[in-house]
C-alpha cells in the first residue's frame, strides 16, 4: 500500500458512517480515529484499516437482500396504481372499464390454456365457479352478470383449455384477441371477447363458445371448509384451482371487513389485463396502460403476472333470508361492488410491502 492508497483510505475512513458498527467498543474506538487530526501511528494504521473492512462488512449486510425485494416493492407500487386508475375510472364514468382478462379456462377444465399461464401461487390463492345451464345456476349466473354489467363489465378475456402456446410466447399478452398462438383456429380457443354472461340461441351460458358450462375465476369462499360447504347455485365455490379447500373466509375478510369470515360470499377475481385501456378509448377517462405485477415469486416472464380486481357479486342471506350455505339468484347484488385489488398471489399491497420488508 502506497502513500497515496493509505491517504484515500484515510480520506474514505474518515468519512464513513460509523454508527451502523454494531459493537459499542469497535464503534467508539472508530469514532475517536476519525476525530484525530494529527497523523496516525503505525498501529493506528492498522486499527483504521481493520474497520474500514468492518465498514465495508457491514455495508454489504445493510443492502443483502434488496434485489431479492426489488420485485415485491415494484408490485406493491403497481398496486397502488392499479387501484387509483380503477378508483378515477369509477369516479368520473360510473363504471368500470371492460374486458377484464378471466382466471379461469372459459370452459371450466382447469388444463392447458389459463393453467399454463398461471403460476402455482395464483393456482393455490384463485379458484373457479363453474356453471352448467339448468335450473338454479343458470338463474344465478345470469343475476351474476347483471350484477358485473350495471357496473359496465360485459365481457372477459379468456381462454379455452383447447389454447396451447408457442416456445417463447409472452404470459400477459396471451390472453389477447390478436396474440398468435399455436392453436390459431377458432377465435373462442385463442383468447377473444366471451360475452360469459349472454345466452345465445343454442342456449349455451355465453356467447361465442359452443358448451354449456361456463366458468369464472373467484377467490374461495368457506364458513367451516367441510366439502360442500359454501356453493352458488348448485356449484362449490370453496376451492382453489389446485384443490386446496378454503379454511373460512379469513382471506377475504382480511381483503375487506365487509366479507364476513363465517359468511358464503361470491367475490369474482379478474386480472386487470392488456385490452381494459382499448375497452375505455374515447371514454371521458382514459386508461393508457394496466401495470406488471411480477413479484419474488411470480416471474412475467413464464407466468400471468397482473394485478387482480376483485369484484363481490352475492353474499349468501343478502337478500334478509337465512343463511344457509347457498348463494342464490336472489342473493346476488344488483350492482357489484369492487372490494379489492390484489397481486398475482392474492396479497393486498400491505402484505407485498411486508413480505417486501421481511425478505431484506
Amino acid at each position: 500500500m502506497n502513500s497515496k492508497q493509505i491517504k484515500s483510505a484515510l480520506s474514505t475512513f474518515r468519512a464513513a458512517d460509523v454508527s451502523i458498527i454494531k459493537d459499542d467498543a469497535t464503534r467508539a474506538q472508530a469514532q475517536k480515529l476519525q476525530a484525530k487530526q494529527k497523523g496516525f501511528t503505525l498501529l493506528e494504521l492498522l486499527i483504521v484499516i481493520t474497520l474500514i473492512a468492518v465498514l465495508a462488512t457491514a455495508a454489504l449486510t445493510a443492502y443483502n437482500g434488496i434485489g431479492e425485494t426489488a420485485s415485491d416493492t415494484a408490485a406493491a407500487n403497481n398496486l397502488l396504481d392499479a387501484q387509483s386508475a380503477l378508483n378515477n375510472y369509477r369516479a368520473i364514468e360510473a363504471g368500470y372499464p371492460d374486458q377484464f382478462d378471466n382466471l379461469a379456462n372459459a370452459s371450466g377444465t382447469d388444463a392447458d390454456g389459463m393453467a399454463t399461464l398461471r403460476a402455482p401461487e395464483t393456482s393455490a390463492f384463485f379458484g373457479q365457479w363453474v356453471a352448467v345451464d339448468a335450473g338454479t345456476v343458470g338463474s344465478v349466473w345470469k343475476a351474476v352478470g347483471d350484477s358485473m354489467k350495471a357496473v359496465g363489465v360485459e365481457e372477459l378475456q379468456a381462454l379455452t383449455n383447447a389454447t396451447t402456446f408457442d416456445v417463447g410466447y409472452v404470459p400477459n399478452l396471451a390472453l389477447n384477441e390478436s396474440y398468435p398462438l399455436t392453436n390459431d383456429v377458432a377465435p373462442s380457443a385463442r383468447g377473444t371477447e366471451l360475452e360469459l354472461w349472454a345466452n345465445d340461441t343454442s342456449g349455451a351460458l355465453y356467447g361465442g363458445v359452443s358448451t354449456t358450462t361456463a366458468a369464472v375465476s373467484i377467490v374461495p369462499s368457506s364458513t367451516t371448509g367441510a366439502a360442500g360447504d359454501c356453493t352458488a347455485g348448485l356449484v362449490s365455490i370453496t376451492d382453489s384451482f389446485d384443490g386446496t379447500t378454503a379454511d373460512e373466509n379469513q382471506r377475504l375478510n382480511l381483503i375487506n371487513d365487509a366479507m364476513d369470515d363465517d359468511a358464503c360470499v361470491l367475490v369474482l377475481a379478474v386480472g386487470f389485463g392488456k385490452d381494459v385501456p382499448g375497452s375505455t378509448s374515447g371514454d371521458k377517462v382514459e386508461i393508457s396502460q394496466v401495470p406488471t405485477l411480477g413479484t419474488n415469486n411470480v416471474n412475467p416472464a413464464t407466468h400471468y403476472a397482473r394485478a387482480v380486481a376483485l369484484f363481490q357479486v352475492g353474499a349468501d342471506g343478502s337478500d334478509g333470508s337465512i343463511e344457509d350455505g347457498v348463494i342464490s339468484a336472489s342473493e346476488i347484488f344488483r350492482k357489484a361492488r369492487l372490494v379489492g385489488i390484489v397481486d398475482p398471489e392474492g396479497r393486498q399491497r400491505d402484505e407485498v410491502i411486508a413480505a417486501a420488508n421481511d425478505a431484506g
